[in-house]
């Protein structure tokens, strides 16, 4: 166990020195902040121990700069007698403990055994996130090899996909699935919350919408299913977690597309002569809220050149620093001024707006944007 001594009287270093290295202790000794400060940035201690007041830095100064060398390293200050008020301030400045002089011997090691079991604690929680690090890096590994980075190659029709969780893992849901029928299934879908709990119940929502696809059920009748499979999941987590999910099957062929809508953003339609319409028909009450919910469908044709823009709501409620949201009205100004651009086009020209208008600020939601256009001809 290293220490080192921070104090400019020599008489304190060398007793302090003297009781811990007939410890066990590893000692270093420094006779002013700065002097500390390059041995903290030189060598790896275990603890530090400093006075409250040096010639040139004060022992707040040094607890900020010695945890941005060494965020895991032991801090004790040495404070004056009486100066408690001191002794706090210095607690709250980020010291683990204090001693107060003049120091008693035996004092010392009771409150340098406290330091040790502090620093073995600190090694244990350090090493303890960085396994919790690399198990989520592996789950959100395996998550981004559930969604399609990519839609598959669909005959006279464009899709394009952005995806980014806001957490290493994320609740936001997508989907396309060929089918053996020729269609082409579409959803998306965002479970209420983030982190692992979100990415857990995503995956079961796509295992679900998977086997009841290629069973050849119509959409309203995939959402029930889906409802039914995640409402005793969703309803034994305490938070009372939910679905929002939009599911369609395309027709490539006659541009016919069917589709249910489970209490998610309505999907945006844009037709070449300038109109725009919500898929707001057919669906009914996010999944997971009820077992055994009824869901409506409705259907419409699709034209060449029809855009439909599939979206979660981190796309429109993205914040930036004024705390003013990104908005649907924004993205329909937008994919409205550029509906010559391809599906890709599309997709980079909203998260180029986005990211634009977001500037610095941290993304507190999962983002999913889909664009699907058909093509002319």
């Amino acid at each position: 166990m290293k220490i080192l001594i921070i104090d400019d009287e020599p008489e304190i270093r060398k007793t302090l020195a003297y009781v811990l290295e007939d410890e066990g202790y590893d000692v270093d000794s420094a006779s002013t902040g700065l002097e500390g400060l390059s041995y903290i940035e030189a060598k790896q201690f275990d603890i530090v121990i400093t006075d409250l007041m040096l010639p040139d830095l004060d022992g707040m100064t040094i607890v900020s700069k010695a945890r941005e060398i060494r965020p895991e390293i032991i801090i004790v200050m040495i404070t004056a007698l009486g100066s408690k008020e001191k002794a706090v301030e210095a607690i709250r400045a980020g010291a683990d403990d204090y001693i107060p002089k003049p120091i008693d011997g035996d004092e010392l090691l009771i409150m340098l055994s406290k330091a040790v079991e502090m620093r073995r604690l600190k090694d244990e929680n350090l090493l303890f996130h960085r396994r919790l690090e690399m198990e989520i890096e592996t789950a959100r590994k395996i998550q981004q090899s559930l969604l399609p980075l990519q839609s598959p190659k669909i005959a006279g029709v464009e899709i394009a996909i952005f995806n980014q969780p806001a957490k290493h893992v994320g609740g936001d849901y997508h989907d396309i699935i060929t089918l053996s029928s020729g269609e082409v299934a579409i959803a998306i879908g965002d479970v209420s919350g983030k982190g692992m709990p979100a990415a857990l119940l995503m995956a079961n929502v796509q295992a679900s919408i998977r086997r009841c696809s290629e069973d050849h059920y119509c959409p309203k009748e995939i959402m029930q299913r889906v409802n039914s499979a995640i409402s005793p999941i969703c309803q034994l987590i305490e938070e009372h977690r939910f679905v929002t999910l939009f599911y369609a099957k395309l027709n490539p062929q006659s541009g016919k597309i069917v589709f249910s809508n489970a209490g998610h953003n309505y999907p945006i339609l844009f037709k070449q002569n300038g109109d725009i319409h919500n898929l707001s028909d057919g669906g009914g009450i996010p999944c997971g809220i009820f077992d055994n919910f009824h869901y409506d469908e409705a259907e419409i044709e699709l034209e060449p050149n029809d855009i439909i823009v599939f979206y979660t709501d981190g796309v429109i409620e993205s914040m930036n620093a004024e705390e003013l949201i990104f908005s649907e009205e924004r993205l329909v100004d937008l994919v409205s001024k550029n509906l010559r651009l391809s599906s890709n086009g599309l997709i980079n020209c909203i998260c180029k707006e986005i990211n634009e208008f977001i500037g610095n600020s941290l993304q507190y939601d999962d983002m999913t944007l889909m664009v699907l256009k058909i093509l002319d001809g």
